[in-house]
């Protein structure tokens, strides 16, 4: 009985709002000998990350030369720090950038074949396009209304309303192969500002590509979530540590370069062999474990510490991989 509540408030220590972990109350025990039956992929343990290029995307005509860098530079921070993909840069991949027919080419039936060519030593080419774009004033005049149980009236500014639209459209191409590696629903934004304004005649869109560009920004910032389920950070577990009470803690190879911050969930999977007995042929998939909070201790550049729950106590052991997940607050301030 005194274990189990000694279990408990530790475990309630490790949950709460801190996410600390007091790592010298942790030694390694016969538990934490254990291994799993079969390790991460060489590319997990190397931690080697995709090298992705972000081409230029397509815009309207009206608007041509306005839109697209802007789109650009937000689906690299994107990638780059949300996925922890390597961005590979214009300089490095000049005639691919400067290829018009990959720009917006987004129709399915588009011919593809040459990006694989012009593409070499790279897994990912993201190409998108601006589509749908709008802005809009609208003019609201000053009211006054009465306060039925004072009698005071208060009386509102007059203002105009400016308002933007636009819709981003992002594919992901396998660049070895020039097939499609994930395709994304569109992504829609909206902006909306009031200005005080005197009078109507002086409601107008002054310069429609900022607005735009506006609607822009909240269209990719919509694809964050999307982009980091689809391209997960993959790391592993290196070593686990059992406490006196029962509690565990584990060690993996994901830290600040890597985007994960104290509080933050990550996927606990263990790799198996899936058999197609039909064609013969075996590959390994993952399975679900748990979802794990990070602590807030000793966290490094390239290392952290999950906190384990009791429930999957038993089934935690070195040799397991980890994938980040979305967390709002992380990316929060990404761009």
């Amino acid at each position: 009985m005194k274990k189990s509540l000694l279990y408990l408030l530790s475990l309630a220590l490790l949950s709460g709002c801190a996410h600390t972990v007091d790592v010298s109350k942790y030694k390694e025990s016969p538990l934490d000998q254990k291994t799993a039956d079969i390790l991460p992929p060489q590319h997990v343990i190397d931690k080697k990350h995709p090298k992705i290029a972000v081409l230029p995307l397509g815009e309207p005509s009206d608007y041509k030369g306005k839109l697209s860098s802007g789109a650009q530079e937000a689906i690299t921070q994107l990638v780059s720090k949300g996925c922890g993909m390597e961005v590979v840069e214009r300089g490095q991949l000049g005639a691919l950038f400067e290829e018009k027919k990959f720009a917006g080419a987004m129709d399915p039936g588009a011919d593809l074949s040459g990006l694989a060519k012009m593409a070499q030593g790279i897994d990912y080419v993201i190409l998108g396009a601006i589509t749908n774009t709008g802005v809009g004033a609208s003019f609201t005049p000053s009211k006054t209304t009465v306060n039925k149980s004072t009698g005071k009236s208060y009386t509102s500014n007059a203002y105009c309303t400016i308002s933007g639209q636009a819709t981003v459209n992002i594919r992901v191409v396998n660049a070895s192969t020039g097939t499609i590696a994930q395709a994304f629903e569109a992504f829609k934004g909206t902006t909306s500002n009031n200005v005080d304004m005197a009078n109507s005649s002086q409601c107008r869109v002054n310069n429609p590509a900022a607005v735009v560009n506006q609607a822009v920004d909240k269209a990719v910032k919509k694809a964050t979530r999307q982009f980091i389920e689809a391209f997960p950070n993959l790391g592993y577990l290196y070593k686990t540590m059992t406490g006196a009470d029962g509690t565990r803690i584990a060690y993996i190879n994901l830290g600040k370069l890597d985007g994960v911050k104290g509080g933050d969930k990550v996927e606990l999977v263990r790799y198996v062999k899936e058999v197609d007995r039909i064609k013969k042929t075996e590959r390994l998939t993952t399975q679900k474990i748990a979802d794990v909070k990070i602590a807030d201790t000793d966290m490094q550049d390239n290392s952290s510490i999950i906190i384990i729950p009791e429930e999957y106590s038993s089934q935690i052991m070195p040799g397991l991989a980890v994938k980040t997940k979305y967390n709002a607050s992380g990316f929060a301030g990404m761009f």
